[in-house]
Formats: structure tokens, C-alpha cells, sequence
């Protein structure tokens, strides 16, 4: 078969197959592709998933960021746009932009934008923008929050209809971010990524109409992040803080299901109870904890305090505790939630993967807990990743195999993946390989009790 036959036994493929084939492609090649044959030019006017990339023009050619942008804005265009020559009909579903924040694009990003989705019928609109610069000055993360804002204002069309809004590398007034709520009404994620207020204050969150149910707030300068209101919140997650602890205060968040917190602890900051830091105001089911072996900067405190806020508490992870720590402090959150039933969660102890060369990081002294001999009856597993079989460890196992009267299973796996590579970590601490040690480990663990946990090593 001639290589015209096979051309045009592609190009005889329905419209809605050949769409389907151009939007596996990133955009680049998709416009490539459209050029293959007349057949194909209309094609790129009536994909309804677009993600325009910044990033896509990119070049050896040495462009500065102002030609990026031009070529940028007007490829944005001439998707956005269709051609007066053709019969779109197109409803675009999903469109991504990801860009910079520079003058004087943004303006005609924005109309063009709200010009694509005001029939109303798009259902995910993504907004990632950033600074143009690794490393901006303090003078330049407000000049980018500026832009951010005025950019907002001059195009309210397009923020109205935002669902996902990624902000990296710059700096907020007070009020900023409650506004931002206020006027993408529909917005369900806000990631704010190496930003910062303006003035050394504490992030106040106040939106009783928003429609937000994810917050990500990875590396943001503040005192205190300060939830007053945000009602449909369902997930928190808070990497990397530099104020005083407690980092955040929830308030009226009463559908709060899933809390992550992870940083190293710093030497101006002391440890604080959970209680002055999550509300009794939210449904939390799933509590994620990572202290980066730094120094745990969470301390156990009254069960009293803390049960009407794990009323609906399940799942609890704890990473990277240092090694030198004792285990029996995490039994605290056993013994204040007694409900508590799929999980003690995953506890690692060194991990690799992160590297941890803190500057000003707190010293790291050991946590003691006396636990009480309460019996925890919903337990069904335990599961610990990074550990290796020491005294320690196996009589941490052994305590909670004790006070877990209903528990099912315990895994120890062997082989830790790296959660981006799946590559395995050879010098991690494991637990033994072959299956006469295994057998040892579990003889030595179950000698003297009771349970029936079925203990799952590798």
C-alpha cells in the first residue's frame, strides 16, 4: 500500500476520532499534525481540551520572555478565535493556560478567555501563572501581585469562570486572596506556591460564598494562615511555613475532610497540640502529619481536647520521623480517638527521597509518652514503611498488636518505591528479605499476645 493510501485512510477518519487522536498530543505537535493534510487544518478550531503552555515556547533560539509571550498570546488567539473562513461550532470543555505574569499580554489573555467560555458550557478553566524569574526581589513579588490583581479586575469575565487557579513567586496584600475567592465564584483549587503577604501579617481567609474545596499552600510567608470562613473546603495542605506555630487556625470550615501538614521545624518555633490549630467546626476523616526528620512539632496533649475534633477521624499518616525519636508518642492519637478504625496510617522513618539540609532548624530532642492501658477496638491496620527491625521498633509493634485488640493486618514492606520513579531505595532501612527472617519476625512479635493481625513483611 502506497504511502497516499495510508494519508488518506487517516485523513477519511470521522471528525470526532481524529479530535480524539489531536488531543493526546501537547500542543505543539497537534498544530504540526494539523498541517499534515488540507483535511486536518480546520481540526485544531474545534478541540474542546486545549492546555497552552508557556513552556511550549520555549526555544534554543535564545527569546526573551517578551517574544515568549507575543508568540504565546497570539497562538492563544488563534486557537481561542476561530478563523472567519470556518464553521467552528466548537464548545470548549477544558482549558489550561499556563503563563507569565508580564504586561501587556495578560489583558488579551483574559478577553480572549472570557470571550471562549461565556456561553457558560466549559467545565474546568485552569489559570497557572508565575513570575518570569527564578529568584524575584521582594520589590518584584509585588509588582507580580499587582499584576495578578489588576489582572483580575480588568477581566472579570474570565476569573468568574476560573475552577483552578496555580499562583507562584508573588506577594499579597492583606485582602488580596479573600477578593480573589470573592470574584472567581466558581474556582474549586487555589495553589499558592512560593508566594508571600506584603506585610508581615497573618493570612486571613474569609469567604462565606466561595465555592473553594482545595487550598495548597506550599512554601507561603506568613505569621498564621487564618481559615475564618471557607464552607465547602473539603482538602487543606500546608508545606513549609515560617511563622510561629501553630501555621494555621481553622474556623467555619465544617466540611473539612482532609488535613496535610509538612514542614521542618525551625528554631523560632515550638511545638504546639493539634487542638489550637484544627476546628471541631469540620468533618476530618483523613490527617496526614510530616515533620522531614526534623523535631516533631506537634506535642500529645489531653484526649479530652482533641476528641470532638477526631469525632470522624479514620486515617492518620505520619512521615519522617527522625530516627533517634521514640514511636510510642504517635499511640496518643490511638488513645484519643478510640474510633478510630482503617488506620494508624504510614509512619516512615528516614527517607531518602527528601533531603534534609535545613538552615536554622530546631534542635531535635526525643518525645516521651506515657501511655495509659486504654484498648483501642476499631483498629484493623497498622502499616510502617522505612523501619527496620529493632528493639525499638518491634516493641512499638508489639504495644500497639496489644492495645489494638481488633487488629487485622500489620505491613512491614521490605521494598520502599520512590513514589515518582517507583525505583526502589536500596538504603532505606528494611525489614528482612528472606522468609525464614520473616518467620523470625513474626514469631518474635506475636510471642506472648493474643492478636490474630495477620503480619504481611515485603
Amino acid at each position: 500500500m502506497s504511502a497516499i493510501e495510508d494519508e488518506d485512510r487517516i485523513s477519511a477518519l470521522p471528525n470526532d476520532i481524529l479530535l480524539e487522536i489531536l488531543e493526546c498530543l501537547d500542543l505543539r505537535a497537534a498544530i504540526q499534525a494539523s498541517t499534515v493534510a488540507r483535511r486536518w487544518r480546520h481540526l485544531p478550531y474545534q478541540l474542546s481540551h486545549l492546555l497552552i503552555s508557556v513552556t511550549d515556547f520555549h526555544d534554543d533560539a535564545g527569546r526573551t520572555t517578551d517574544q515568549i509571550m507575543k508568540a504565546y498570546t497570539d497562538a492563544k488567539t488563534r486557537l481561542l478565535l476561530c478563523p472567519p473562513t470556518l464553521t467552528c461550532g466548537r464548545i470548549i470543555k477544558r482549558l489550561q493556560l499556563s503563563f507569565y505574569l508580564i504586561d501587556p499580554y495578560l489583558t488579551s489573555i483574559g478577553n480572549a478567555v472570557g470571550d471562549a467560555v461565556k456561553s457558560g458550557e466549559t467545565e474546568w478553566l485552569e489559570f497557572a501563572a508565575c513570575a518570569d524569574v527564578d529568584r524575584p526581589s521582594d520589590d518584584q513579588l509585588v509588582l507580580f501581585g499587582q499584576r495578578l490583581m489588576s489582572f483580575s479586575n480588568a477581566c472579570p469575565g474570565a476569573f468568574k469562570a476560573l475552577t483552578k487557579l496555580t499562583l507562584q513567586n508573588l506577594a499579597f496584600e492583606n485582602s488580596d486572596v479573600t477578593n480573589l475567592l470573592n470574584t472567581c465564584n466558581k474556582l474549586k483549587l487555589l495553589s499558592l506556591r512560593s508566594c508571600e503577604l506584603v506585610q508581615e501579617s497573618s493570612l486571613e481567609i474569609d469567604a462565606p460564598c466561595s465555592e473553594l474545596g482545595a487550598l495548597e499552600l506550599i512554601c507561603f510567608g506568613c505569621i498564621q494562615v487564618d481559615l475564618i470562613c471557607l464552607p465547602k473546603l473539603r482538602q487543606l495542605v500546608y508545606d513549609t511555613w515560617y511563622g510561629e506555630n501553630p501555621s494555621v487556625s481553622c474556623g467555619c470550615v465544617p466540611q473539612l475532610d482532609q488535613v496535610c501538614l509538612a514542614s521542618p521545624a525551625l528554631s523560632w518555633q515550638t511545638p504546639f497540640v493539634l487542638s489550637q490549630c484544627l476546628s471541631s467546626n469540620s468533618n476530618m476523616t483523613v490527617l496526614h502529619l510530616n515533620f522531614r526528620t526534623e523535631m516533631i512539632w506537634i506535642k500529645p496533649e489531653d484526649p479530652r481536647h482533641l476528641r470532638p475534633i477526631f469525632s470522624k477521624l479514620r486515617d492518620v499518616h505520619l512521615y519522617n520521623i527522625f530516627a533517634e525519636c521514640d514511636l510510642n508518642w504517635t499511640l496518643f492519637i490511638l488513645e484519643v480517638k478510640v474510633l478510630l478504625r482503617s488506620s494508624l496510617g504510614y509512619i516512615n522513618w528516614e527517607n531518602s527521597w527528601i533531603v534534609c539540609n535545613y538552615e536554622d532548624s530546631a534542635s531535635k530532642t526525643n518525645l516521651v509518652w506515657e501511655t495509659s492501658n486504654f484498648k483501642h477496638l476499631n483498629l484493623k491496620l497498622l502499616a510502617m514503611e522505612g523501619f527496620e527491625e529493632v528493639e525499638k521498633v518491634m516493641n512499638y509493634i508489639r504495644l500497639v498488636m496489644e492495645q489494638a485488640v481488633s487488629l487485622k493486618r500489620i505491613e512491614l514492606p521490605d521494598k520502599i518505591p520512590c513514589k515518582k520513579c517507583n525505583a526502589i531505595n536500596l538504603e532505606l532501612p528494611r525489614f528482612p528479605v528472606d522468609e525464614l527472617s520473616k518467620q523470625r519476625v513474626r514469631e518474635k512479635l506475636s510471642y506472648g499476645l493474643s492478636s490474630s493481625a495477620e503480619i504481611i513483611i515485603g
